[in-house]
């Protein structure tokens, strides 16, 4: 349910220059920023946290899982969009003339 809540936003929202990390560290700061309505944003608050210097920490073991899942998910999404990309080049586009 969080993850593709998730991959949903970061299909609407990804850039060409922006990272997949970068889009979940967005998601989730705006996500904990408002007020949970949605069963996966009580999740979210009551497994994660904002702290003072902005980063997003665990409150508890069932958050570090949370964590770790939404990073390799992240991971999964970057090998995806590589081997997109991958899949259209060439060795040759790697030649300089």
């Amino acid at each position: 349910m969080i993850l593709e809540e998730f991959v949903s936003y970061y299909h609407k929202n990804k850039g060409k220059k922006k990272q997949v990390k970068e889009v979940l560290i967005s998601w989730l700061k705006l996500e904990l920023a408002s007020l949970p309505k949605k069963n996966y944003q009580k999740v979210l608050h009551n497994e994660l946290l904002i702290i003072e210097d902005g980063s997003i920490v665990p409150k508890n073991k069932q958050g570090e899982n949370l964590l770790s899942s939404l990073i390799r998910m992240t991971n999964i999404l970057e090998e995806k969009e590589f081997e997109s990309w991958a899949s259209g080049v060439k060795p040759k586009d790697f030649l300089h003339a």
